[in-house]
């Protein structure tokens, strides 16, 4: 082993840092991290390899939705990163922090090679994805790239967390570097400083809630277990109904407070509405009519209050959400503004309204008598025999709603359990997010769940070869209704309008003519799988096969033939 070089000294600081995995996939503006990370004369990251650097990115989101903690990513300089921007954007929109690495120039150029040293060499690389990345440098020396290295990952966790992105110049990598930097210039790892609520608005929001009778608390968002306690523990002292949008765990489901089934009728009877980390309140508002594009709400007015960091993403570039209803705006860490609630209320207990009572026992939509129509297995049916599965196992659900099914099939009880939607509504997050889940879980017995649309799949089917690789606790279940079917939603309600035949609808649609062997496809990457299967009588011995060799370490793939319905 020869010398120290810039490359070096920055995958050991990662250490320091907390930093334990790096995802990549190979470029030559990486050929010194590259090496740094294979032949380290220091400490380095665990090198976690993928065959494209969206899901790269990905991993990245999903191991920290599941940990809380950033990890690391590096792409290829700007071809790489044109294909990362989609993950990027992403995790912005879910505030999802990570450090992304970006080779980059030389940006001196008398060290560029003929032709493809000049065509992936930007001056400022990182304006591509500017506005959604929370931190942007590019530093010129190993000393500058070790202190930004410090300040994106506080910059990553702080506020409204997102990625922060570092351009790597191939010079920095590669120039000779002397070790002891690392002790001259130190790691700066400070815990992040969370936003605490203005206690004006604390004490307005509780006024309003005094004054009401029937509030209801909506939720869109993943809230991690402290901020869950406390959402709970509020709802319970006021009599609050607790409704989910579908973004994730933030209360047991089927809580004697939970009216999520009876949403719009909850929405209704509501005369106070307290969004927590609800990404766009006027989506909350009630449902969305495709046809006229407008939300469907029985709102009938009264005091609306907003808490959560979700305002600090819109800026002039995108814009988060709609206009919604009047309300009080609270920016802050949902925890501590739930908490400053909770405190403030004092002990005493109100009862649940009897309309909210009736709304939170009322049942939801029931499994039709036949598991199957004439093209596949109902939603419902495949859900409630993977709840079956995975009884008495501890397990996550990483990935997909199932068309809300997957909320009414494993019912999930503890904060954490759910991990969300990918933010943005990237197609191609899905598998990626659930490897890196999976990485997060390796070793614990823990199943990690993907409920996998099947065109969502083919966007990156290749995220499974980094489970195989890597050996990860992964099933991942096809949704296979061989169709965008979102969008053969939005084809029928314009061929209405129009007039025109609604058996067009699902041309340039229908993944079809032919079917997708989502198994086949799984297992050229090294993945066990079963498929397509048809029946629940061939469904519910495949996942108990599934659950049993993924508490063995390796990932499993079932191709499940669904009802788009």
């Amino acid at each position: 082993m020869t010398g120290w070089y810039g490359s070096d000294l920055v995958v050991d600081r990662l250490v320091t840092l907390g930093v334990e995995h790096l995802a990549l996939n190979p470029g030559a503006s990486l050929r010194g991290l590259h090496d740094s990370m294979v032949n380290p004369p220091g400490r380095t990251p665990q090198m976690i390899l993928t065959m494209h650097e969206e899901i790269a990115v990905a991993v990245a989101h999903g191991y920290a939705s599941v940990t809380g903690r950033p990890m690391a990513a590096a792409v290829h300089d700007t071809v790489g990163l044109l294909h990362a921007s989609m993950a990027l954007f992403n995790a912005w929109v879910d505030r999802i922090p990570m450090l992304v690495f970006v080779g980059t120039g030389p940006l001196d150029a008398a060290n560029r090679r003929p032709w493809t040293d000049w065509i992936h060499t930007v001056g400022e690389q990182g304006a591509l994805v500017k506005d959604f990345t929370v931190w942007n440098e590019q530093p010129t020396s190993v000393g500058a790239m070790l202190t930004s290295v410090s300040r994106a990952l506080i910059a990553a966790q702080t506020g409204a967390a997102g990625p922060a992105l570092l351009g790597f110049d191939v010079d920095v990598q590669e120039i000779d570097a002397d070790p002891a930097m690392l002790d001259r210039i130190p790691a700066i790892s400070r815990r992040p400083a969370r936003i605490a609520p203005d206690p004006a608005m604390i004490e307005e929001i509780l006024r309003d809630l005094r004054a009401a009778k029937r509030p209801v608390f909506i939720m869109d968002r993943p809230l991690r277990a402290g901020a869950s306690a406390a959402l709970v523990r509020l709802a319970e002292l006021t009599g609050a109904g607790l409704m989910d949008l579908g973004g994730g765990a933030s209360f047991p489901v089927g809580h004697r407070h939970d009216v999520t089934e009876s949403r719009k009728a909850a929405t209704a009877a509501a005369d106070q509405l307290l969004f927590v980390e609800v990404r766009d309140p006027g989506f909350a508002m009630g449902k969305v009519d495709l046809g006229s594009r407008r939300v469907d709400s029985g709102w009938g007015g009264g005091k609306v209050a907003s808490i959560g960091l979700s305002q600090l993403m819109s800026h002039s570039w995108m814009v988060t959400e709609s206009a919604g209803p009047e309300r009080v705006d609270l920016i802050a860490d949902p925890e501590l503004a739930l908490q400053a609630l909770v405190d403030g209320w004092g002990s005493t207990r109100r009862a649940l309204d009897p309309k909210l009572a009736e709304l939170a026992a009322a049942p939801g939509p029931q499994l039709p008598d036949s598991p199957t129509d004439h093209r596949g297995l109902h939603r419902g049916w495949v859900a409630k025999a993977v709840a079956d599965a995975v009884a008495g196992e501890e397990w996550i659900l990483a990935n997909g709603v199932f068309g809300e099914w997957a909320r009414r099939g494993l019912r999930w009880q503890r904060p954490e359990q759910f991990l969300g939607k990918s933010g943005g509504s990237g197609l191609g997050h899905g598998p990626a997010a659930s490897v890196g889940a999976a990485l997060a879980l390796k070793g614990t017995g823990t199943i990690v769940l993907n409920l996998q649309g099947d065109g969502d799949f083919m966007f990156t089917p290749q995220s499974l070869w980094t489970a195989a690789h890597h050996e990860l606790p992964l099933l991942t279940l096809i949704d296979s209704n061989r169709s965008y079917f979102q969008d053969e939603k939005h084809q029928r309600e314009v061929a209405k309008h129009r007039g025109r035949p609604l058996e067009n609808v699902g041309m340039g649609i229908e993944i079809n003519r032919p079917d997708v062997d989502h198994a086949l496809l799984s297992r050229g990457l090294g993945v066990a799988a079963e498929g397509p299967i048809t029946t629940m009588e061939e469904l519910r011995p495949a996942l108990k096969r599934a659950v049993a060799r993924v508490k063995g370490g390796e990932p499993v793939t079932l191709d499940v033939r669904t009802t788009p319905h």
